[in-house]
């Protein structure tokens, strides 16, 4: 996905990526990896077709984002000592319901090697 990503961009952060946008450029960056041609797909459709319909690179892209998500939400609850919870705000996540529960995020929350006891008493709301 960087190495895509790097091909039209001189700087690709978390928050690039953790966002409507990030979502449309993973999808992207799935497709070129798989060798398909990426339909014209905004992160709502792209979340859309993941939830109702199964379409396995919109599904891949969404776990994607998930993981990506949680690693980000880690570090940053490292960085500030978030001991009383982290809060996920935004347009994406509040539209996956009971799939964000499922998806990888927490297991890349708490996968922080020597931090892992610290974020895995960390809440995310």
């Amino acid at each position: 996905i960087l190495k895509f990503a790097w091909k039209t961009l001189d700087h690709v952060s978390y928050e690039r990526l953790i966002s409507g946008p990030g979502l449309e450029l993973i999808y992207r960056a799935l497709a070129h990896r798989h060798g398909v041609d990426a339909a014209p797909l905004q992160a709502p459709a792209i979340t859309q077709r993941a939830l109702e319909h199964g379409d396995a690179l919109c599904s891949e892209t969404l776990e994607v984002f998930c993981g990506l998500l949680g690693t980000a939400a880690a570090n940053l609850a490292v960085t500030l000592g978030s001991l009383g919870g982290i809060y996920i705000g935004g347009g994406i996540v509040p539209r996956l319901g009971e799939y964000f529960d499922r998806s990888p995020f927490r297991a890349r929350f708490e996968d922080k090697g020597r931090f892992h006891d610290y974020v895995a008493a960390i809440p995310t709301f």
